[in-house]
C-alpha cells in the first residue's frame, strides 16, 4: 500500500515561525534600545535580518520541493493520490536511489526556479498535481526567486530583477535595491497590516499544504 508524504506542512511552518520571530525579536530590541547605546541595534541590522530570514525561508521552501519530488518518484501518495510516472519510468524503492536518477550523474539540482522546477516534474510525471499547483503560482515564484537571488547576489542582473519583482510585486522601487527594505515594508492595503516577509511565507506556506 502507497505511504502518504509526510506532514512537510507542519515542518515549514515551523521554520516559517522561526524567521519570524527572528525579525520581530530585533523589532522589539531596536525599538527598545537606548539612543545612545553604542551597541544598540540599528534600522541596518534589522533589514540585514529579513533578508537573512527570507534566505532560511527560501531554502526551506526549496528543500521542500525537493523532498516532495523524491517522494512522488517512489510511489508516495499525496492528498491527490499518487502522481503517474511518464512512459518507460518506474517507481524507485528507496528515496535515495530516487535521487540518484534524478540527479542523473550531477552533483545537485537547483530548486528556486519554478520554471525549471515545473519542466523537472513535467519530464517525470504525467500532468502532476505538483506541477499543477507549481504553475498556479509560476510567476509569483518567480518573483520571489528574484528577492532571494538579489540576496545572494551582487550583480547588476540580480538587482535590476529584484527591482522588476518588486515593481510587480509592490507597485514601487526600493533604494539601493536592499532586498531588506522591501521584506520590511507594508504590503499595500493588506488588512490587518502585513509586511513582505510575512505575506510571501503564508503564500509558500500554502503551497507546500497544496502540495502534500
Amino acid at each position: 500500500m502507497p505511504r502518504s508524504l509526510p506532514r512537510f506542512d507542519l515542518a515549514f511552518n515551523a521554520e516559517s515561525l522561526s524567521a519570524l520571530a527572528l525579525v520581530d525579536r530585533l523589532e522589539v530590541a531596536m525599538v527598545g534600545a537606548g539612543r545612545n547605546d553604542p551597541k544598540r541595534i540599528r534600522l541596518q541590522d534589522v533589514e540585514l535580518a529579513y533578508e537573512l530570514a527570507f534566505v532560511r525561508l527560501f531554502t526551506s521552501w526549496e528543500v521542500t520541493l525537493e523532498q516532495i519530488f523524491l517522494r512522488l518518484m517512489c510511489g508516495f501518495n499525496s492528498g491527490m493520490g499518487q502522481a503517474i510516472l511518464c512512459n518507460g519510468l518506474a517507481y524507485s524503492p528507496t528515496i535515495g536511489q530516487a535521487e540518484t536518477l534524478l540527479l542523473n550523474g550531477r552533483q545537485y539540482l537547483l530548486w528556486h526556479n519554478p520554471d525549471h522546477v515545473i519542466n523537472r516534474a513535467a519530464g517525470m510525471f504525467l500532468n502532476s498535481h505538483y506541477e499543477q499547483v507549481l504553475a498556479s503560482a509560476q510567476q509569483r515564484l518567480k518573483h520571489f526567486a528574484a528577492v532571494r537571488h538579489r540576496v545572494a547576489h551582487a550583480q547588476k542582473d540580480a538587482a535590476a530583477k529584484f527591482d522588476n519583482a518588486t515593481m510587480a510585486l509592490a507597485g514601487k522601487r526600493y533604494r539601493a535595491s536592499r532586498p531588506g527594505r522591501f521584506l520590511r515594508d507594508r504590503v499595500a492595503n493588506s488588512n490587518p497590516p502585513e509586511q513582505w516577509l510575512s505575506m510571501i511565507a503564508s503564500e509558500l506556506e500554502s503551497l507546500v499544504v497544496q502540495l502534500r
